[in-house]
């Protein structure tokens, strides 16, 4: 028995990061795992490269260029998952597929009646004109479901399969670094890690960064340089804003922060679980998140952080310099970013990955009484607690 692993994108997404700590969980078990994924050609890493034991297939697959060319790219790649898959399948093999977006791997592990499990992050799932295939696909196909957050859950349904929330958690070295490095340096920056979506928060970023001309913020686009300076040539970047591409070793940023921001727009797009978000709380950093979306199972507003609409610049720009000017507040807050980033443990995540995979009858998972199933400490949870306290 093998285990067929398809992402369609080889990037420093969040959803890559957590889909390679899978594919390790389970490697380690002594699994052989086959990974089909795009070859990055502009010596970018993504976060699926040189994964141990693990036997790559790769695909041509870019985003880039118009969307014509974009939506050809996207199809050809999934005639190209659909014919791998086919080869590679033999009997008592599962089909692991990340994100609603390989929809050919689900149709080649259908017509081989192979188990498919989905691993699913986000719930604004792209090309939009294909949203709606993409997930009928799933729902019909799936003999089970990954969820990274209970709030991706509630934005789904899928009535023939077996559900199981596992909540996306960072690797155990992010967290050893993140103890070791979390008070080196000077905290002096507001920091935004983002895609390159039109809903991703940039022109509010920008716009609160005009008002703050003496702080400095410092965006991180998970994309190219090339990308990047397509994408950003309309907005005027103010002088205290810096722009990096994707980056490999995102700790140095960390460390400079004093605040980790997600302005986001929530009525648009959902953010489901910002594992940036997650970083910056491990090492002890507040965050400003939007109001909806699974930043709700981080974030419990007044106590860890705050949530506020990214539209809402000037209360964005009032709870950052209240962070600034009232150390008591924000020594409170760091201790309570970094507890609840704590309870997202990997050896829990570890063990919920090997129980639906390997224990039991066909994906049984068995609970294991040295771990919980949900995170011990849930804001989301605290909420009515504190709102009640404050009144």
């Amino acid at each position: 028995m093998k285990i067929i692993a398809i992402h369609l994108h080889n990037d420093r997404s969040g959803s890559t990061m957590v889909f390679r700590q899978s594919l390790e969980a389970l490697s380690d078990k002594s699994i052989k795992i086959h990974l089909i994924t795009n070859n990055t050609k502009d010596n970018t890493q993504g976060f699926l490269t040189d994964i141990p034991g693990v036997e790559y297939h790769y695909i041509n697959y870019t985003e880039r260029g118009d969307k014509w060319r974009t939506l050809f790219s996207f199809l050809l790649a999934q005639l190209l998952i659909f014919v791998k898959i086919v080869k590679l399948y033999e009997p008592e093999d599962k089909v692991y597929i990340n994100t609603l977006q390989p929809f050919g791997a689900a149709l080649a592990g259908r017509l081989k009646q192979a188990p498919i499990i989905y691993h699913i992050h986000e719930t604004a799932v792209q090309p939009a004109m294909l949203r709606g295939f993409m997930t009928k696909t799933a729902q019909r196909y799936a003999t089970h479901v990954v969820f990274a957050s209970r709030f991706v859950q509630s934005q789904f349904a899928f009535p023939m399969s077996e559900k199981h929330v596992v909540h996306s958690c960072l690797p155990e070295s992010f967290l050893h670094d993140a103890i070791i490095n979390a008070n080196r340096g000077v905290r002096k920056t507001a920091l935004m890690v983002a895609d390159l979506d039109k809903e991703n928060g940039v022109p509010e970023l920008l716009e609160l960064a005009a008002t703050m001309p003496r702080m400095k913020f410092e965006l991180v686009l998970n994309a190219t340089n090339t990308e990047i300076k397509r994408y950003m040539s309309p907005f005027y970047i103010p002088d205290n804003v810096t722009v990096f591409d994707a980056q490999i070793d995102m700790h140095p940023f960390y460390q400079r922060a004093v605040v980790v921001l997600n302005l986001s727009q929530s009525h648009l797009e959902q953010e489901t679980f910002d594992i940036s978000i997650l970083q910056a709380m491990s090492y002890g950093r507040p965050v400003i998140v939007p109001l909806a979306g699974g930043a709700n199972e981080l974030v419990a507003h007044g106590w860890n952080g705050y949530r506020i609409s990214g539209h809402y610049i000037e209360q964005v720009r009032k709870h950052v310099e209240q962070l600034l000017s009232n150390k008591p507040l924000y020594a409170d807050m760091s201790c309570a970013a970094q507890l609840v980033a704590s309870q997202f443990k990997p050896q829990l995540f570890r063990q919920q990955v090997e129980d639906i995979f390997l224990e039991g009858t066909l994906f049984t998972a068995t609970k294991r009484p040295e771990f919980h199933s949900e995170v011990l400490l849930y804001p989301a949870a605290l909420q009515e607690y504190i709102n009640s306290a404050m009144n």
